[in-house]
């Protein structure tokens, strides 16, 4: 959960609504509660804000959409700022910006060796030790497909990109590169091997994207598919903490539609609970991954409707998936971790 702090300031209407009935402050708490975070203080001001609150939010999205609807609160402006405790703002002002990357060697022979080495430890170790059992379905969508795609999916979990990885035939597993955030994975100046880009790049095959970079945080992609190289990239931009799909970004579509490859959309179930959003503990469950029918669009498509479209089908996959898992809990309410059976 991210922190927020919303200032807002009330009309002479809204006002007069809440001196009328004041129980309608409380739908602030209500419209933060249904997005799937929780007010965690609010003070009264005097000057040039009426109200001050701090709030627990999923993520950026979730904010941006609030403060559009205006937080439940009739007839009053809001303004909500990103807030960090003084503890992290302190190591934060140690820490430079500035980011590292692409490393384009990451798609030469020597480095595809090396990263085939390193298989187990990037990607299906973590699945065989923590996803028990790991169901996959749909695997025959796959079975004609080839040349560079997209794969997207639904993102709760620093597992989701071993698990997609894991269900992948081995043909794409050898030529699949994963998008991630340039001010998370390919900082300068941290600590350790493990934390460099160009382990990042050499061993997981990422590469960094900037957030809010617009069409220019794609010409790497764009090169790599131009190599031949299909992408993994997590639409929502950010991993959810409530279970629920934010929007997807645009940025899959324009690379679908600008190079002409077909998009595969998967969903992937049980992987929050064995590593929710902001821990680092891993707890073994059930996984899940159902692949979808690759999406193919017509040139001149709108890369909005695009979206949309993607949207729609990773949806579909979560509603079959969550159909099965209630018809399974129907059979046996307590199933055991390796009586699951297939979706199949």
């Amino acid at each position: 959960m991210a922190r927020f702090v919303v200032l807002t300031r009330m009309t002479k209407d809204g006002i007069a609504a809440i001196r009328d009935d004041p129980a309608r402050l409380t739908e602030l708490g209500a419209s933060i509660a249904e997005a799937g975070g929780r007010v965690v203080e609010q003070h009264a001001l005097l000057g040039d804000h009426d109200l001050f609150t701090v709030v627990d939010l999923p993520d950026n999205d979730v904010a941006e959409r609030l403060v559009t609807e205006h937080l439940g609160l009739a007839k009053s402006g809001q303004e909500i700022f990103p807030a960090i405790d003084i503890a992290l703002f302190t190591r934060l002002l140690g820490q430079t910006t500035e980011t590292c990357g692409p490393y384009r060697w990451q798609v030469t022979a020597p480095a595809r060796v090396v990263r085939r080495c390193f298989r187990r430890y990037a990607y299906t170790g973590e699945v065989a030790k923590y996803c028990r059992p790991y169901t996959v379905d749909g695997r025959e969508h796959l079975e004609g497909l080839r040349g560079p795609a997209v794969f997207i999916a639904n993102h709760s979990s620093h597992l989701d990109a071993a698990a997609l990885y894991s269900a992948l035939p081995s043909r794409y597993q050898a030529r699949v590169a994963f998008g991630s955030a340039a001010d998370r994975w390919f900082l300068k100046g941290r600590k350790g091997i493990t934390k460099q880009g160009w382990w990042n790049s050499l061993v997981y095959n990422t590469y960094p994207i900037k957030r809010g970079g617009g069409r220019a945080s794609l010409d790497y992609a764009d090169w790599l598919v131009a190599k031949g190289w299909s992408m993994v990239i997590f639409p929502e931009g950010t991993r959810s903490s409530n279970g629920r799909m934010a929007r997807f970004r645009v940025g899959p579509a324009l690379l679908a539609l600008g190079h002409q490859i077909p998009v595969v959309p998967l969903y992937m179930e049980g992987l929050s609970a064995i590593r929710p959003k902001g821990t680092k503990a891993l707890v073994a469950g059930p996984v899940t991954v159902r692949i979808g029918a690759p999406l193919r669009f017509d040139p001149g498509t709108d890369p909005k409707d695009a979206t949309k479209e993607m949207y729609k089908a990773v949806e579909a996959l979560r509603a079959a998936v969550h159909q099965h898992i209630r018809l399974v809990d129907l059979r046996d309410p307590e199933p055991a971790l390796d009586a699951v059976p297939s979706l199949g």
